[in-house]
C-alpha cells in the first residue's frame, strides 16, 4: 500500500496566506464598501472593534479550531478521544488533529465549516443587515481559514469516498490507497 502525503509546510503556508488577505478582503467586503461607502464602512469597524478584536481574534481561533474537531467527531461517529489540540510554535498556528481515517467528503466538510460558519455567513448577513463590523468579522475569519482553503483546494482531485488521513504533524491530510488484491 502507498500512501501519498497532501501536505504544506507551516511557513510557506503563512506566506500564502497572507497574500490572500486582498482577494479575500475584496470577496468579501469589496461590495459591501462600494454599497455603504468607505467613511461608514471603516468609522463602524472602528468603533466596535477597538479593544473587542484581540478576543474576537483569540476566541475565534478556539471556535475555529473546535468546529474542526465537532464536524468531525459527528461525521465519524468518534468521540472526543480521536482528537488533539495543539500549536505548532514554528509556524505560529493553531490545528486541530482527527486520528482516525475518514471518507474525503468527510474531511473536507470538517475542514471548510469554520470558513462557513464564521466568515462566509456572517460576510452575507452583513449585506442584509448592513453592518459593517459583521462583514469585517466574515472577512477576518474568512482569512483565517485560509489554510483550510488551501488544504480543501489540494482535495479537490480526489475521489470523495476515498479515505484519508489527517496529517499529525503537518497541514493536511495522508491520502489511504485501497490494498489491490490479486
Amino acid at each position: 500500500m502507498t500512501n501519498k502525503e497532501l501536505t504544506l509546510s507551516g511557513i510557506k503556508l503563512n506566506i500564502v496566506v497572507f497574500f490572500m488577505v486582498a482577494p479575500i478582503w475584496f470577496l468579501v467586503s469589496g461590495g459591501f464598501v462600494y454599497w455603504v461607502g468607505w467613511h461608514h464602512y471603516w468609522n463602524e469597524i472602528s468603533q466596535a472593534l477597538h479593544f473587542k478584536i484581540v478576543i474576537i481574534l483569540f476566541g475565534g481561533v478556539l471556535v475555529h479550531e473546535l468546529l474542526h474537531a465537532l464536524t468531525w467527531m459527528v461525521l465519524n461517529g468518534k468521540g472526543f478521544r480521536n482528537v488533539w489540540f495543539g500549536f505548532n510554535s514554528y509556524s505560529f498556528t493553531p490545528y486541530t488533529h482527527f486520528r482516525r481515517p475518514m471518507k474525503v467528503w468527510k474531511y473536507a466538510l470538517g475542514g471548510a465549516m469554520p470558513g462557513l460558519l464564521m466568515g462566509v455567513i456572517p460576510g452575507l448577513l452583513s449585506y442584509f443587515l448592513k453592518s459593517a463590523t459583521l462583514n469585517f468579522i466574515g472577512f477576518l475569519f474568512l482569512w483565517t481559514a485560509g489554510g483550510d482553503i488551501i488544504s480543501l483546494w489540494t482535495l479537490r482531485k480526489l475521489n470523495s469516498n476515498q479515505y484519508v488521513q489527517d496529517h499529525p504533524e503537518k497541514m493536511g491530510c495522508i491520502v489511504i490507497e485501497p490494498e489491490i488484491k490479486p
